[in-house]
C-alpha cells in the first residue's frame, strides 16, 4: 500500500521504506555513531559523559545533557533511545534530549546501551536498570533530586523504559515520578489490527517488527518472551503519571493505545496523544511544525511531572 498521500505533507520527504537486517544494522551504526558525535549542542545546554557498570558488569557509557550553569539539584530524565533494540542513537535523538534538558529544566541521562543482535534481552534492560539504580543511589554525584527521576523513551527504548517503571517495586527501587512513552513497542504477540494492516509503511512496518523481536528474544523460550513484553508484565501498585504518543500510520499504533488503556484500568493517570498523519519516527523531521507541536506537548508533560520548574 502506498502511504505518501495519506501522511502529513511535511513528512513526505522522509516517507521511505527502510530495510532492517543484520547487514543494514552494521552499516547504519557506523553512520549513526559519527553523526551523533558531530551534532552540535544547542545554546544553553552542555553535556558530559560518565561510565558505569551495566549488563554483566560491562562498561556502559552514559551521556548527561543538562542546562548550562545550573549547579543545583535538578529533576532527572532517564531517556532510552529507540532503534529496534539494534541501532545506535541518531543525531535527532541528541537534538531531542537537548530540548528536553533545556526546556524541561532537567538533567537527561542517556545510556549507550548494549544492542542486538549481539546482545539480546535482557542486556539493554539490565543496562538501563543499572543506570536507574545508579542515579537514585548516587543522586548527589549526579546532581539529581532523587524524588524527581522519570523514565522515557521512543519505540524500542520506550519498551525498556516501561519495563523499568513496572519492575521498580520488584527491584526494591523508588518508582519514577513520570514515564513518557513515544510510539512504544509494548506487545510481543503482535496481533493488533494495526500490526496486521501496516506491513509496508515507511520507516517501520510489521515485517521489520517481527524480525526485531526475533533478534531481541533469540535466547528466550516461547513462554519466556512475555518477560520482555510490557503488555504482559505485572503492573506495580504505584504507576506514575504517564504520557503515551502514537503515530497514525504505524504498526505499533494499537499496542500503544491498548497499553495506555491497561494502565488506566490499573488506576494510572494516562494521557494518550494520537498524532494524525504521522509515521513511526516522524519526529526525526524535528524542525517541521507537526513535530515541533508534539514535542512541545511532551515538554509540557515533563515540566508538569517534575513540578513545573522554570526552563533553563
Amino acid at each position: 500500500m502506498e502511504y505518501r498521500e495519506q501522511i502529513h505533507s511535511e513528512l513526505r520527504r522522509i516517507a521511505r521504506k527502510v530495510p532492517y537486517n543484520r547487514a543494514v544494522i552494521g552499516c547504519a551504526n557506523l553512520f549513526q555513531g559519527l553523526s551523533f558525535r558531530l551534532t552540535k549542542l544547542p545554546r544553553g545546554v552542555t553535556s558530559r559523559q560518565v561510565v558505569i557498570k551495566g549488563h554483566r558488569g560491562l562498561p556502559l557509557k552514559v551521556e548527561i545533557f543538562e542546562p548550562e550553569n545550573r549547579t543545583e539539584k535538578l529533576p532527572c530524565l532517564i531517556y532510552v533511545h529507540g532503534g529496534a533494540f539494534s541501532y545506535r542513537a541518531s543525531a535527532y535523538h541528541k537534538k531531542l534530549v537537548s530540548l528536553y534538558a533545556g526546556k524541561a529544566g532537567c538533567r537527561v541521562c542517556f545510556p549507550d546501551y548494549h544492542l542486538t543482535p549481539k546482545y539480546p534481552y535482557p542486556a539493554a534492560y539490565d543496562d538501563v536498570l543499572a543506570l536507574y539504580r545508579c542515579v537514585v543511589d548516587r543522586s548527589e554525584e549526579f546532581g539529581v533530586d532523587r524524588g524527581r527521576v522519570g523514565v522515557a523513551g521512543d519505540s524500542a527504548g520506550a519498551s525498556i523504559a516501561a519495563l523499568i517503571c513496572n519492575r521498580c517495586e520488584r527491584e526494591g527501587l523508588k518508582p519514577p515520578c513520570v514515564q513518557m512513552l513515544v510510539y512504544p513497542v509494548t506487545d510481543v504477540e503482535m496481533q493488533t489490527d494495526s500490526m496486521k494492516r501496516f506491513s509496508d509503511t515507511p520507516i517501520w512496518n510489521s515485517k521489520n517488527n517481527r524480525r526485531m523481536w526475533s533478534y531481541y528474544g533469540k535466547t528466550l523460550k516461547a513462554e519466556e518472551r512475555y518477560d520482555a513484553s510490557p503488555m504482559h508484565s505485572r503492573l506495580p501498585q504505584v504507576i506514575p503519571d504517564t504520557y503515551i504518543e502514537t503515530a497514525e500510520y504505524d504498526c505499533l499504533h494499537d499496542e500503544g493505545v491498548l497499553y495506555g488503556e491497561r494502565l488506566r484500568e490499573a488506576g494510572a493517570n494516562v494521557e494518550i496523544s494520537e498524532t494524525r498523519g504521522t509515521i513511526h519516527g516522524y519526529d526525526c523531521a524535528i524542525n517541521t511544525k507537526i513535530a515541533t507541536e508534539n514535542i512541545e506537548k511532551r515538554i509540557l508533560f515533563l515540566r508538569k511531572g517534575f513540578g513545573g520548574g522554570p526552563p533553563a
